[in-house]
């Protein structure tokens, strides 16, 4: 992972950067007003599912630092593997120096032209983020029109290339462990990806926010008991186990379905040590103690007495 340099000073446009060619005209589009602030990677990682020559012409255009630039071409590269991920990988092996990632930046935007996907006007990704952006953060300036437009803008850059498998490589077990936006799973689990099950582990270890892995561990999990696939079961009992242990937090959908699996799992173990007790249901309490509740209770209930007769 490239160290971050937050002191950096954003990349000047196309063509004032240190060590960057003249701009050709087609490489950005009108854009009247001041030049916008670059986005953080942590928003842009979870907004779009970025090409690379969107990512290039992202710095090049100052809507990147040079560090975020690094950090979304590695995370890039993960997702896609070797091979396909090359083009993230010789952006990210550039670092921050402007010269060198200015000029491999360049060669990748260049290069677009024939090579297929969303890349053509690289530019288009960029004015969807801004507004995403902008819209995260409160601002609801240019109402309906900004709403029609952000939605397009989702569907275009991430759930369309969700859909069609563009965004991770779902042959590679390694890959689909990094995942980590939501939309992937969902897409996989509408085509029937035969490793959907290690990208719901991928989203458990990376997303931020338990609200949307756990959603989608109940999902493996009930298509597993469906149809009786054990190894689906396991995966979604390791998800479980992993949002358990890094969120402290379950819930009752996910506890459900856990029910109805063998006891003694990774999940098991894991919701009994990290969550709170309180929220664990009474099937899982008498599997950890190993009694009915109703005689435990009662044998509580004789020491308590017991410690107040003796008082």
């Amino acid at each position: 992972m490239p160290t971050s340099d937050e002191t950096a000073a954003p990349p000047q446009p196309l063509g004032e950067a240190e060590g960057a060619p003249s701009p050709d005209a087609d490489l950005a589009a009108p854009s009247p007003g001041p030049a916008p602030s670059p986005l953080p990677a942590e928003f842009v990682r979870y907004a779009v599912a970025l090409e690379a020559p969107e990512l290039a012409w992202g710095y090049l255009n100052g809507r990147l630092t040079a560090a975020d630039t690094g950090t979304l071409a590695f995370l890039r590269r993960c997702d896609l593997g070797p091979g396909p991920g090359e083009a993230f990988a010789r952006i990210h092996a550039r670092g921050t120096d402007p010269s060198p990632l200015a000029a491999v930046c360049r060669e990748t935007v260049d290069g677009r032209t024939g090579h297929g996907g969303d890349a053509e006007d690289p530019w288009r990704v960029w004015d969807y983020l801004e507004l995403s952006h902008r819209l995260s953060r409160g601002d609801t300036g240019g109402g309906e029109a900004s709403g029609l437009q952000l939605a397009a803008g989702r569907t275009e850059f991430l759930l369309s290339r969700a859909a069609s498998g563009r965004g991770m490589n779902w042959q590679d077990s390694s890959a689909l462990l990094g995942t980590d936006r939501p939309e992937e799973v969902d897409a996989a689990f509408e085509r029937g990806e035969e490793l959907v099950g290690v990208a719901v582990i991928g989203l458990a270890l990376t997303h931020p926010d338990p609200t949307a892995i756990l959603p989608r561990v109940a999902r493996a999990l009930d298509r597993a008991l469906a149809s009786s696939d054990p190894r689906l079961r396991h995966q979604g009992i390791v998800a479980l186990a992993h949002t358990a242990r890094l969120h402290r937090t379950v819930d009752r959908r996910c506890l459900d379905l856990l029910r109805r699996c063998p006891r003694g799992s990774e999940a098991d173990d894991d919701l009994w040590v990290y969550v709170p007790r309180r929220r664990l249901p009474w099937w899982l309490w008498r599997h950890r103690l190993g009694e009915p509740p109703r005689r435990w209770l009662r044998r509580v209930g004789k020491a308590l007495s017991g410690a107040r007769g003796g008082g």
